[in-house]
Formats: C-alpha cells, structure tokens, sequence
C-alpha cells in the first residue's frame, strides 16, 4: 500500500533518499517523488525539465507500516506521515493510488501531453495523461506550456500542473 510522507517543499527527493538509505529495505518496496515533465525557455529555445508533480511529499509502498513508521521517526527531513492517528498512518485510498498510476509512467513521470488549439482558444487533448482530465482542468497557460487541473486527493481538492505539447489539430 501506498503512503505519503509530507516533507518540506524542495525536499522531497533529499527526503525520498534518506528513507531509501535508512529504512529497512523490507519495510519498504518502493519510495518515489512524483514528477512532471514540461517545457521551458532557455535561450530561445523550448526545452524538457522535469518537477515535482506533488510539492512537499514523497510516496512509500510498504505492506508493514507500523514498523516503517518507528524507523521513519528518525529520518531528519520528515515532516510527518500524514494519517489520522498519533502513532499509526493510512494508505492512500485506491482512487489516489490510481490517480498516480493512471498519469504517471513506471517511474511515476508525467509525460506531456499533447495538445491541440481550436477555434476560440478551446484546447482539445490528442494524447497523454490529460486525456481522462480534460473536464477538470481550470487553467491553460499557453505561454508556459501547462495546464491545471483539479483532482481530489487526500480528502481535498487539489491543483495539479501539468506540461502540455502544442501540435496542430
């Protein structure tokens, strides 16, 4: 089962390799920071970064967290394990594990999506991972190349951005 681990925003890779480094290694399957892939300008030219898709989390797959949570508690650069309880955490609900699967790739990247202009600046998606969010999104930045859509995660409504390819359509 997936948890998050809420850490400093800037942190969350630092924050993903101590627990990667300190915890035993079966406790935990996997620890990840989402990113997103867009494109900057630099220099003239548009160009491929990758960011942080969740600020201030980093994610771990562990099927034994009560004993993941003791070794946690001496990772410096941990925040808190989010959860509803002092000493225990909770997964995250399928929905949101799935959310993360569904527009991330193995690696947990979110690839760009491409995307056309119509007529009166409506954007249709061609393909990627706004394909099935289409309908959510709430801000298309042209100029930068990303649009923001809405999701519910973790009990609340959420705005992730994501990095868009302009093609003709």
């Amino acid at each position: 089962m997936w948890y998050a681990i809420q850490t400093l925003s800037g942190e969350e890779e630092k924050t993903a390799h101590a627990i990667r480094k300190m915890a035993s290694p079966n406790l935990v399957k996997e620890c990840f920071v989402p990113k997103r892939e867009r494109v900057k300008k630099f220099h003239g030219s548009w160009n491929k970064v990758e960011e942080v898709l969740f600020q201030g989390y980093a994610f771990v797959d562990s099927e034994r967290p009560k004993e993941l949570y003791e070794e946690l508690k001496q990772v410096p650069r941990l925040t808190k394990v989010l959860g509803r309880e002092k000493d225990f955490f909770y997964p995250l609900e399928k929905k949101e594990e799935n959310l993360i699967r569904r527009i991330g790739d193995e690696n947990h990247k979110t690839s760009l999506s491409r995307v056309a202009v119509k007529e009166n600046k409506k954007i249709q998606v061609i393909d990627g991972p706004l394909k099935g969010y289409a309908g959510n999104m709430v801000e298309v930045n042209l100029h930068k190349r990303e649009v923001t859509v809405k999701v519910e995660f973790m009990g609340r409504d959420l705005e992730l951005k994501m990095g868009v390819e302009m093609v003709n359509g």
